[in-house]
């Protein structure tokens, strides 16, 4: 059963992977899940890429769209595919820190009384 069924619903499997790789990806990606969960399922969107899978010069991207926050993506050159895949995650975890930080920081403070 998987511990993130919102957000597992809400990646979309570009170049490279398959849905025979969701299990692989879910355990992967906890992290990443783990940031996302305070934002609504329903603003976050994940996408993730391969390209040359299992060859030289593997390409792995990690893209998330979070409403209200830039768009962030993390990107490995490593050539194994779980290795890519949560080198790529730390890249997005880092950027969506930094991005929910700003735009923490920019929202009007509330007066105390």
């Amino acid at each position: 059963m998987s511990t993130h069924p919102h957000l597992m619903e809400r990646i979309r499997l570009e170049d490279g992977y398959h849905e025979d790789d969701l299990p692989f990806i879910e355990h992967a990606l906890t992290q990443l899940f783990a940031q996302l969960e305070r934002f609504d399922p329903s603003m976050v969107h994940i996408g993730l890429r391969v390209k040359d899978r299992g060859r030289p010069g593997m390409h792995t991207s990690v893209e998330v769209c979070v409403s209200g926050l830039p768009t962030v993506v993390g990107v490995s050159d490593l050539p194994d595919t779980k290795a890519a895949l949560n080198d790529a995650e730390d890249k997005v975890v880092a950027q969506l820190r930094e991005a929910a930080d700003r735009h923490h920081d920019r929202r009007p403070r509330q007066p105390r009384h």
